[in-house]
């Protein structure tokens, strides 16, 4: 069986022309990288805490900002901007059995804001988490450790020397049916960053 792939495989001279072609390329998109503007915002970080009916949560956040707007109206009122988010956080379960869980993840954000360094926003995101475990309590069980996170939120923007934000959040678990059971898990946040 393993010489019939063998036709298959590149040669060796074809692997190495590849990779110099890689190298080469990576050359010029650094290059032409180091000389251009910076693409992000400088980092956002953030703490958010809160809870749901099965648990309460803290996690710590980094986000980071594209620098251009996705879309604008033409008087740059309303402006819908695109970061992203990583985040570290712990659950502690409310019910029998249950003990701190930790959760990763990473988040694309859309938001929807006005001009100016302060104001109202509201933004929504789907992301991918991982647990630690798939054991919240003896009352809640979720079938895998991956997870997908839904958020809306609404915050506001202060437009002080740090760029503050505090915002309202809620943040909905799953795994979308991938495998049985899914229970979900819903927490109301409350978050506050700040650029650096």
């Amino acid at each position: 069986m393993p010489s019939l792939l063998l036709p298959c495989l590149p040669s060796s001279r074809g692997i190495r022309r590849f990779a110099l072609a890689a190298i080469a390329a990576s050359g010029a998109l650094i290059s032409s990288l180091s000389h251009a503007e910076p693409w992000f915002e400088p980092v956002r970080l953030g703490v958010a805490a809160g809870a749901g009916n099965d648990a309460a949560m803290a996690r710590l956040e980094a986000r980071w900002d594209l620098k251009r707007d996705l879309w604008a109206t033409s008087s740059q009122s309303l402006r819908l901007r695109l970061g992203f988010e990583a985040s570290a956080g712990v659950w502690n379960p409310h019910g029998s059995g249950g003990n701190a869980l930790g959760d990763l993840g990473l988040t694309p954000i859309l938001r929807l804001q006005g001009a100016g360094p302060s104001g109202v926003f509201v933004e929504a995101g789907v992301g991918v988490h991982v647990l630690s475990r798939t054991r919240i309590s003896d009352d809640k069980v979720f079938s895998t450790a991956f997870q997908f996170g839904d958020r809306v939120a609404v915050g506001y923007r202060f437009g002080d020397a740090l760029d503050s934000e505090l915002a309202l959040r809620l943040q909905h678990y799953s795994n979308a049916g991938i495998k049985e059971p899914n229970p979900g898990i819903n927490f109301f946040l409350l978050q506050y960053s700040a650029r650096f």
